[in-house]
């Protein structure tokens, strides 16, 4: 039963982290667009990524997954105040 749990846990990592590659390039989709939605979807992106990347104890990709959500925060209140 374990194992059945860890190869499900494993799966669901799995897409979570191809989850996170598609919104951050759908984020810039959207920014080359000018549209507003990109910084969240690239908020979400970035967080799954790093998500992922905890999974996986790929730490540097973590790290910088971690700072590159917090630009995207700053990027959606520089858009959202102008």
């Amino acid at each position: 039963m374990r194992e059945l749990w860890e190869e499900y846990h494993d799966k669901i990592m799995e897409r979570l982290g191809w989850l996170g590659a598609l919104l951050v390039i759908l984020g810039y989709y959207l920014n080359a667009n000018q549209h507003l939605s990109c910084w969240s979807v690239w908020i979400v992106g970035n967080l799954c990524v790093a998500g992922y990347s905890a999974y996986k104890k790929a730490y540097p990709t973590l790290v910088m997954s971690l700072i590159i959500t917090a630009m995207n925060i700053y990027g959606y209140a520089s858009w959202n105040s102008s």
